[in-house]
């Protein structure tokens, strides 16, 4: 009898400790497994951002390299336009190359000084027998010959049917002459190399001489700025 209950025990005992080392062993692929799950899906992440990372910089590559490939045929541009005959006839000295022209037609700052002065000189100031009575500029300071106003107006040069966005800065003239000398100044500013748009024209006649109002805008283009961005990927 003591010998079947010794034979009982010890089988329970083996039986105890399978259990355990099953356990064991269960527990220990179990976090196997779950260290290699967490390490597959870093894996896969790290190689999804570099993968990113690459692609981006492939975009840089070609960005580059397409830049660099049209280098040539904008020096080819530049040379034409340097060698045309419509822009080299209106250069405002012999010095002058014919891209300043382009230049010119469009300055990259609205400057109300500049304008204003330029009204006086070049236009009204150059035709004989013409007086300026007023000039109002947008934007200039209070005190200056012309009227103050915002220069935030300068930048908005939406039409109403809001076709003309590009910026400008308006004006508003009155001068006083001959017909033949407003006639003049009128075709100045249809010869200007400046872009002017001319928006309303109005003449008075006097008892000597007639009075003209002109409401216009000189337009101007800000200069472009090339610079490198930095693009941050995040994983």
């Amino acid at each position: 009898m003591g010998n079947n209950n010794d034979v009982a025990l010890r089988k329970r005992q083996q039986i105890d400790s399978s259990k355990r080392t099953m356990f064991i062993f269960v527990a220990s692929a179990a976090f196997a497994s779950g260290i290699a799950l967490v390490v597959s899906f870093f894996l896969v992440q790290q190689i999804w951002f570099h993968g990113r990372v690459i692609s981006e910089k492939q975009k840089t590559v070609s960005t580059i390299s397409a830049n660099l490939a049209a280098v040539d045929d904008l020096k080819d541009n530049i040379r034409v336009l340097d060698t045309n005959e419509a822009l080299n006839s209106v250069r405002s000295s012999d010095e002058s190359s014919a891209l300043q022209v382009v230049l010119d037609a469009l300055p990259t700052e609205p400057n109300a000084d500049a304008l204003g002065a330029s009204l006086q000189l070049q236009f009204v100031g150059a035709v004989d027998g013409l007086t300026l009575e007023s000039l109002s500029i947008e934007g200039q300071a209070e005190g200056d010959s012309a009227a103050s106003e915002s220069t935030d107006e300068t930048s908005d040069t939406a039409t109403e049917d809001g076709t003309d966005t590009t910026p400008g800065i308006g004006f508003t003239m009155s001068v006083s002459g001959t017909p033949e000398g407003l006639k003049e100044l009128l075709a100045r500013f249809e010869r200007s190399i400046r872009v002017i748009r001319i928006d309303s024209l109005d003449i008075e006649a006097g008892k000597e001489k007639l009075t003209m109002k002109i409401v216009g805008r000189a337009y101007y283009q800000p200069a472009q700025e090339v610079k490198l961005d930095k693009k941050v990927v995040k994983p």
